[in-house]
């Protein structure tokens, strides 16, 4: 099996220095998002999840192109009571793409999303794009990335990785698909967590 790097590589952080991966004064709570969203099944799948276990705070980092696509469950988001935040307006690559465009590309995000919170797609993003973005956007990484949509791997083994990586602060990636795995990892995920102590909060939210 290849490995996943679960965790946000350290030496990448010191890259990207103004970026949130983790809340250190959060206490004891963990924060929650979705990426990719939002779709026509998978985003209603996710918030009976995580409205049968009582979790009020989450976020969803959704592209533009998909909020103008599935318009009803981008307002069953927020009505909900979770938070849109911007996941560009396409799924672009940083590495892959020109600066000017890459910064275009996350703007009309911003406008359909109505957040500055950005999460570039697959962790990608080079210098100059990050230093254009950070004077605008408040750029979020991720502490947890959970591989929920990695068919090599089996729900059990992600769980048993993510109990033992979870800490005070961490902020999570899961995916807004209508995934079976997803599903079953959020649920897990959040009462044995819950049994730890942990609670959940809102990244574009808490201080």
């Amino acid at each position: 099996m290849i490995p996943r790097v679960f965790r946000f590589p350290c030496l990448t952080r010191l890259l990207y220095k103004d970026a949130i991966y983790r809340k250190r004064s959060a206490g004891s709570k963990l924060y929650i998002t979705f990426d990719d969203g939002p779709t026509s099944r998978g985003t209603a799948k996710i918030i009976d999840i995580l409205n049968q276990n009582k979790v009020e705070k989450a976020v969803f980092f959704c592209t533009g192109s998909n909020i103008q696509t599935h318009p009803d469950s981008a307002m069953m988001i927020t009505k909900n009571g979770y938070s849109l935040a911007n996941h560009g307006y396409l799924h672009l690559d940083g590495w892959e793409s020109g600066t000017q465009d890459y910064i275009d590309n996350c703007l009309k995000g911003s406008e359909l999303s109505r957040s500055v919170f950005y999460r570039p797609p697959y962790g990608h993003l080079t210098i100059p794009q990050y230093m254009a973005l950070k004077k605008i956007m408040r750029i979020v990484f991720w502490d947890l990335l959970l591989y929920d949509y990695d068919e090599e791997l089996q729900a059990e083994y992600i769980l048993e990785k993510a109990e033992k990586l979870v800490r005070p602060g961490s902020v999570i990636v899961l995916h807004d698909k209508d995934n079976e795995c997803t599903h079953v990892i959020l649920d897990r995920l959040i009462k044995r967590c819950r049994m730890q102590g942990y609670s959940f909060g809102d990244i574009t939210a808490d201080g």
